[in-house]
């Protein structure tokens, strides 16, 4: 059964139970004008304005059921023209983040839904609060298709650290396809004594509040990512925030801080250099990228597996037909033999969801930063 014969059928199911109801209500209406009623009435003549007048009543009374059920029914085939014409003008991409794997995974769906769609699709960089810029802006667009968010774990956790977040981004977007997730990696300076996660463990904890782990900043994903190895491991570590994790993995190959948690594939060359110390990639299953480096499931800690991911969304309220056509292509693109080698170059690991998973994904992975922030204590504002 074709999307157009469905769209059909609902039309004209809804065109002629519109009709039953209205003809109901003009039948009651009727019912109601035949009683006797009392008038008060001007003695001025009538002249032809109100006559006119009078016409257009009787006419308007005798047709009104019909012009109802014309209104809606052009209301009703319009949208449906719109969703099956869509997309018919450039579709935008908005990133959280001007740089990095967000940037690189909406320039590559840019790309690809460009040749899949016969419409432009552009990126465009709206940073700014830890991503709650362009989140906001997104939840506040039209929701007509055409302004859509390629984004990562920052709409999770962005409602968790900012309270003057002037959206729930899981009620005002709805979202439409998992991309890909890129695995995060534990690693230590090379100057640091510690070899493996068990020696990690030990000289941590025989150093309480001494070593000093960087992140991206207070309320990043790898912020979080740490503060779920403290409470599961029972470790004490202090945290140094950096504009960027990039800064910070600069630190930790200097030596200036101890560790850090970040994406595996800004780390892998670093660490085949030499200049950083994988102890373990926070994963279910061990990276082709860095075979020998194991997993921290396979250590004992699988509460500890934390990737990277990024999905589309789009504002609430958008056509369940466009959010529909839009997931299919972009499961159709995830799944090509194309994505999945040049992914793979890029230490991406591609995801296909439904929109129900992956709406319960969100949900749940949000509940996790929840209770690791109640957890930790941690304070934001």
């Amino acid at each position: 059964m074709t999307m157009q014969f469905q769209f059909s059928v609902l039309f004209y199911l809804g065109f002629f139970g519109l009709l039953s109801i209205a003809w109901r209500h003009i039948a009651k209406a009727q019912n109601f004008l035949n009683k006797p009623m009392t008038l008060i009435v001007s003695s001025a003549p009538a002249g032809p304005i109100d006559a006119a007048g009078r016409m257009l009543s009787d006419y308007l009374s005798r047709n009104l059921g019909k012009f109802l059920v014309c209104l809606l029914a052009i209301f009703f085939n319009s949208s449906i023209s719109l969703a099956q014409n869509y997309p018919s003008k450039t579709i935008r991409l908005v990133l959280p983040f001007p740089a990095g794997n967000n940037y690189l995974i909406g320039q590559f769906l840019a790309e690809k839904l460009t040749e899949s769609l016969g419409q432009p699709t552009i990126i465009e960089s709206k940073s700014g609060a830890g991503g709650s810029v362009a989140i906001e802006m997104v939840a506040k667009s039209p929701p007509d298709g055409y302004t859509l968010l390629v984004t990562s774990p920052a709409i999770t956790i962005n409602p968790i650290i900012n309270s003057k977040l002037k959206i729930n981004p899981l009620k005002d977007l709805v979202p439409i396809a998992i991309v890909g997730s890129i695995p995060n990696i534990f690693v230590v300076s090379p100057a640091s004594p510690v070899k493996n996660f068990k020696e990690f463990l030990d000289y941590a904890k025989s150093r309480p509040g001494q070593l000093t782990y960087g992140t991206g900043g207070i309320g990043s994903s790898n912020h979080f990512a740490v503060e779920l190895l403290k409470i599961t491991t029972g470790v004490d570590l202090l945290h140094i925030p950096y504009p960027s994790t990039t800064a910070a993995m600069t630190n930790v190959v200097g030596g200036q801080i101890d560790l850090i948690v970040g994406g595996l594939p800004s780390s892998v060359q670093l660490i085949k250099n030499g200049q950083l110390r994988p102890i373990a990639i926070l994963t279910q299953k061990r990276s082709p990228l860095l075979p020998d480096v194991p997993t921290i499931a396979e250590l004992g800690y699988p509460e500890l597996v934390v990737d990277t991911w990024y999905g589309v969304l789009a504002p609430a309220g958008t056509k369940q037909e466009i959010v529909d056509k839009l997931h299919s292509e972009i499961v159709q693109i995830i799944k090509s033999p194309d994505t999945k080698e040049r992914f793979a170059k890029a230490g991406i690991d591609p995801v296909v969801l439904t929109r129900q998973e992956f709406a319960a994904f969100l949900k749940n992975d949000y509940e996790k930063w929840l209770r690791v922030k109640n957890t930790a204590q941690l304070k934001f504002d």
